[in-house]
């Protein structure tokens, strides 16, 4: 493992009062990682997890030029902006398959894909780059990675991704996810707030399964 920024290292020996050297950098960085697993990464990926991490980013530009593309279809009608959108529409598509098709030989992955019937590059970009965190993280801690409560306003985009898988599985009525949304919206609570219920419940099940799946390389 590796401490993604050594300056932590040295703001401890300085809350500590401790001079540097070998044997009390390993006592800090053995408390630091008991304190904040998130703060430290690992050394070594597999060329899989590396080759679905590049299809994915690809895939989330890929996505949101063809959100521009369909606004400009919708605001100016031309010809050239229909064809555009298309074209990325087709392009996303095959990316898509092809992503599942590299996804697959992720453990984490293929497990969800076969316990929970989920699939698609939502779930492969949060695989590929972050199953390290979903293994190792204790579950209150990996829900505040992922901004798992209302109130934050800011999200980065794992938490927009897990957000909309989540919706993905309500819309298309998956028998366990659309049920927990039921329960939630039949007590009275709103559609935001029941479906970041069941976006929790899912990143606990992923939780779970990478635990099954095993610790990953570090």
């Amino acid at each position: 493992m590796r401490l993604k920024d050594l300056r932590k290292l040295s703001e401890e020996r300085k809350r500590n009062g401790v001079r540097k050297s070998h044997e009390n950098d390993v006592k800090i960085l053995r408390e630091l990682f008991r304190r904040h697993p998130e703060a430290f990464q690992p050394l070594f990926s597999s060329p899989e997890e590396l080759e679905v991490r590049a299809l994915t980013e690809l895939w989330v530009e890929l996505a949101g030029m063809r959100r521009g593309a369909k606004q400009a279809r919708t605001t100016t009608g031309t010809t050239i902006a229909i064809e555009i959108h298309n074209t990325l529409s087709r392009l996303i598509d095959r990316l898509a398959k092809e992503i599942h098709e590299k996804a697959m030989r992720l453990p984490l992955y293929r497990l969800t894909v076969e316990v929970l019937g989920l699939r698609g590059p939502a779930l492969a970009y949060i695989v590929s780059h972050d199953t390290y965190n979903i293994t190792m993280l204790p579950r209150n801690k990996l829900e505040v990675r992922y901004r798992m409560v209302p109130l934050y306003r800011s999200r980065p985009l794992r938490s927009h991704l897990l957000i909309t898988l989540t919706r993905a599985v309500i819309v298309n009525k998956h028998p366990r996810y659309k049920a927990i949304y039921n329960y939630y919206r039949h007590k009275g609570m709103k559609h935001w707030k029941a479906t970041l219920r069941v976006a929790r419940r899912l990143l606990r099940d992923l939780r779970q399964l990478a635990q099954k799946a095993g610790t990953p390389p570090a």
